[in-house]
């Protein structure tokens, strides 16, 4: 049906083209407005466009933001971010300190909140040393991408993939914890080389101001359990949903004087996006054509599982910087389980669909975070991110084939 191709050429336009000139409608208004004209003109029923929403992807991502919400309000994260960058004594140590840190933050806590919380302190450090921001702006955004790769929870576009996949916690992290590990150290050498005049070796006369926020013991004690509890849960294989959802709540009992702040920390629209992007898939599903370009696409998987792994990384990577990475997974979803060992293809799709985001400025969600918060007081253009951006990106996107090539199932 034409109809269904123009809604959703027109919906992923809007998303992939966020810098246009005039143009007003964010991503999830973008979603939005293509999930209703999908009912409106008649692609779906009103029924059917609410069956096309994923409840289970849902309250997986509710969940989880919920917890990290209440961690954040304690304070302990904020203290985390601070006493680490605290402990560099050269500019190279910072930026060891950066990539580490929020690479593995990213990892258990989404990528998008620890670039939400890392940005200022990243600013105000570089400041106080009278350091240039730039490479530490850059490996941030990168190494955060890089670090959320390796779990469910990583990031959105992960959770996506848990729920529908199956795939566990475990044989999840124990798949890609290669890929990020070396991504991270890819990351500091091509960020320690193209801005080896910055990072020149000298010690710090004085070291950065610390000043950690004040950590509300009951709140922290409460959400650091719920954490363990929650991975726990994860690490025993139950549904990621009831995981995500049971331990949120136990959390807002516990932690119920400030139950407002932490729903108000929610990124409700990132559910949006979601529940609209649901829409328009099962719209352009509906009418036939995922069926018939994803034919087309099967047709190239022949021959080996380095050339599998190379067509759906390729495809992979060119979707998520079009449309961004999570309406890219979204068109995957019902042609991974029609390949042969679509576990491996999985996996392929979650580190490709992550790394990808580091090859431009706007390349994902966290990018735009860092570089929309600082911009106050730096400005980072295309090219001068593109510099690292691609080395970054085509660097770990081998590292990543190459590790799910010999490793994976």
């Amino acid at each position: 049906m034409a109809t269904a191709l123009i809604i959703f050429l027109a919906s992923y336009a809007v998303i992939a083209f966020q810098s246009l000139p005039r143009l007003h409608i964010t991503r999830p208004a973008g979603a939005l407005l293509g999930a209703v004209a999908m009912v409106v003109f008649g692609v779906l029923s009103l029924d059917g466009a609410y069956r096309a929403v994923d409840l289970n992807t849902i309250v997986f991502l509710l969940g989880a933001m919920i917890i990290v919400a209440y961690l954040e309000i304690s304070g302990f994260l904020g203290m985390v971010r601070s006493l680490t960058l605290r402990q560099a004594r050269t500019p190279s140590q910072l930026l060891a300190l950066v990539v580490l840190s929020s690479g593995i933050m990213s990892a258990v806590f989404m990528n998008d909140t620890i670039c939400l919380l890392f940005t200022p302190m990243v600013l105000k450090t570089a400041r106080e040393l009278e350091l240039n921001p730039i490479p530490y702006l850059i490996a941030l955004a990168a190494s955060s991408n890089v670090g959320s790769a390796c779990t469910i929870i990583g990031n959105p576009q992960n959770m996506l993939i848990a729920v529908n996949s199956g795939i566990g916690f475990l044989p999840f992290l124990n798949a890609l914890w290669p890929v990020s590990l070396l991504g991270l150290g890819a990351v500091y050498l091509v960020v320690r080389l193209v801005y080896r005049r910055d990072l020149a070796p000298k010690r710090f006369e004085r070291r950065p101001e610390a000043n950690p926020p004040h950590l509300r013991s009951w709140m922290f004690l409460a959400s650091a359990a719920t954490v363990v509890l929650f991975l726990a849960l994860l690490i025993l294989d139950y549904p990621p949903p009831l995981a995500a959802g049971g331990c949120a709540s136990l959390l807002i009992i516990a932690g119920a004087r400030r139950p407002r702040a932490a729903l108000q920390k929610v990124d409700w629209e990132l559910l949006l996006f979601f529940s609209g992007l649901f829409v328009i898939v099962a719209g352009i599903s509906e009418a036939g054509f995922t069926g018939r370009a994803f034919g087309h696409f099967r047709t190239l998987f022949h021959g080996g599982r380095l050339e599998h792994l190379a067509w759906l990384t390729a495809f992979s990577t060119a979707l998520s910087n079009l449309a961004s990475n999570v309406p890219a997974v979204m068109l995957f979803l019902k042609f991974i389980p029609g390949l042969e060992n679509p576990k491996l293809f999985w996996l392929a799709l979650a580190m490709s669909s992550t790394l990808a985001g580091n090859l431009t400025v706007i390349g994902s969600v966290a990018n735009i975070i860092v570089f929309e918060q600082s911009r106050r007081e730096v400005r980072i253009g295309f090219r001068e991110y593109f510099r690292c951006g691609l080395p970054i990106t085509l660097a770990t996107l081998a590292i990543g084939v190459a590790v799910l090539l010999f490793t994976a199932p």
